[in-house]
């Protein structure tokens, strides 16, 4: 699927709710060319996004959505979902506006030298997303209700975070939460509602794993790459959980250029909605997104700002007098990730900010320019090479990685016959602290020292039918920052194989 930079660039690509160049009223739609009937509009008497923003539902699923232009139903060996119509039932309740789609992918990994340990592990993450048009479903206009809830089984967290690295290298590991496993929870339930020709809202819980940070293609770890590092700024793991409370809301000034910026908050949790500690603290966040064609060929870029006031340790002193090896050991493991501080006299720093910028551009389109036209409206994968790239910086008093970049190569359906197929190569570089640093060596007496690390993954995605993919990749990471810290070692291999499934 075509992927947007976020929240804000999907409302505003899908551009059409409000401001078409025929604007909708109720009782008319717009028209989407349809690669087959009965996937594309229907008629409603409300406004409806299923019909005006299609790719909003595949954004926010991030994957196939079922009823939606590009779903193919029939032999099993053509369809894009498992499970098929159910009978024709999934086709009437996507066309009242009702969507019901489940992923599955399992996990495998191969940690071959280096790292916190060597060894293999087995993860299985499953998603379950419903999304109701409340246009569709004749409540009112231009709203999605989204919900999701993330699953993950299989080998524990000490069993999985063994590459060493200072984000996950399988983004998988952090749904729903990345110190849990045996767990099944929600991680989203918002509403997304257009307001007006150009305004538009975000409310609710949202998935910070899957929503913000989006380029263009290439960042869907069911499909796409493992690590983090190529999915997700990295620095924004030291402000945010997997999902959080917040409203964002979103102006356009053109079909090409809009903001976004809202509050959400730091201390959410998948395990709850509402808790005692909601919004005790604030993520300020503000987004900007252009979108472009160069020659033909699309673009993007976004930068993204965000500050808060939830406190962070004080990488320039972290702690007060240590007395016992066992509370320097501690305090190690903290500074890594790897350990609580609790317990610890903790120095804390009452804020921090952080801002990065992505880009996305295409190099080559196997697409026409109709069909390119089509999918970016539809959401469905365009078929071509491009590049695309991340640059962060946060300060180093408060953030183990003070700045990153990461680059990455991404071609899909290149081969005729194998248009379901991707590959992409990556890599990307994350300057640690140097406060981090001096405080490792400190504490350790001069015992452990840490580097800057960086790393690559190459993957091929092999579409065994159009809903099943098996995904092999390869990542080698120099100066993996835990493993480095505890066990003095420099470099990780790890093999990774994923067998994902849209039912």
């Amino acid at each position: 699927m075509l992927r947007f930079a976020g929240v804000a660039a999907v409302l505003l690509t899908a551009d059409a709710v409000f401001a078409t160049d025929s604007p909708a009223q109720p009782g008319q739609i717009e028209t989407i060319a349809s690669p087959a009937a009965p996937w594309g509009p229907v008629p409603t008497d409300n406004i409806s996004l299923a019909n005006e923003a299609p790719g909003l539902f595949v954004f926010f699923n991030d994957g196939p959505v079922f009823g939606l232009p590009g779903t193919v139903t029939g032999d099993f060996a053509d369809r894009t979902q498992l499970l098929g119509d159910w009978g024709g039932a999934r086709t009437e309740l996507a066309r009242n506006g009702f969507f019901f789609d489940i992923y599955s992918t399992s996990y495998y990994q191969d940690v071959t030298s280096g790292g916190l340990e060597t060894g293999e592990a087995f993860v299985q993450n499953t998603q379950l997303s419903i999304n109701i048009d409340t246009g569709r479903a004749g409540w009112w206009s231009g709203g999605l209700i989204h919900a999701t809830a993330q699953s993950r089984f299989g080998a524990d967290p000490e069993s999985t975070f063994t590459a060493g690295t200072v984000v996950p290298h399988y983004s998988g590991l952090v749904v729903p939460d990345p110190m849990l496993s045996d767990s099944f929870l929600p991680t989203e339930l918002f509403l997304a509602q257009a307001l007006s020709e150009k305004a538009r809202v975000v409310v609710g819980k949202i998935g910070t794993v899957l929503l913000p940070d989006q380029t263009a293609y290439g960042d869907s770890f069911k499909y796409h790459f493992a690590n983090y590092n190529l999915n997700k700024n990295p620095i924004s793991t030291n402000f945010f959980n997997p999902s959080a409370l917040g409203a964002i809301g979103v102006w356009s000034f053109s079909p090409q250029f809009s903001i976004a910026g809202g509050v959400l908050d730091p201390n959410t949790e998948a395990e709850n909605f509402v808790s005692s500690d909601s919004f005790e603290n604030v993520n300020l966040y503000l987004t900007s997104v252009m979108s472009y064609d160069i020659g033909g060929l699309p673009g993007q870029v976004s930068a993204v700002y965000n500050w808060s006031d939830k406190p962070k340790i004080n990488l320039d002193s972290p702690f007060g007098t240590l007395g016992s090896a066992a509370e320097r050991k501690q305090a190690i493991g903290s500074l890594l990730g790897l350990a609580s501080d609790e317990g610890l006299p903790t120095n804390s720093k009452d804020e921090s900010w952080f801002t990065y910028v992505t880009g996305s551009q295409f190099l080559f389109l196997k697409d026409d320019a109709a069909t390119v036209a089509r999918k970016r409206k539809t959401g469905e994968q365009i078929r071509g090479v491009g590049v695309f790239a991340r640059a962060g910086y946060a300060p180093e008093e408060t953030n183990p990685i003070t700045s990153d970049v990461s680059v990455a190569l991404f071609a899909h359906g290149m081969l005729d016959g194998r248009e379901h197929d991707s590959f992409g190569a990556g890599f990307y570089y994350n300057k640690i602290s140097d406060k981090l640093k001096t405080s490792i060596a400190k504490i350790s007496n001069g015992q452990s020292a840490v580097h800057d690390e960086s790393g690559v993954e190459v993957f091929y995605n092999f579409a065994i039918t159009p809903a099943v993919r098996l995904i092999s990749s390869y990542q080698h990471i120099w100066h993996p920052l835990a493993a480095e810290g505890i066990k003095h070692r420099d470099s990780t291999d790890l093999f990774q194989i994923r067998l994902t499934a849209a039912w």
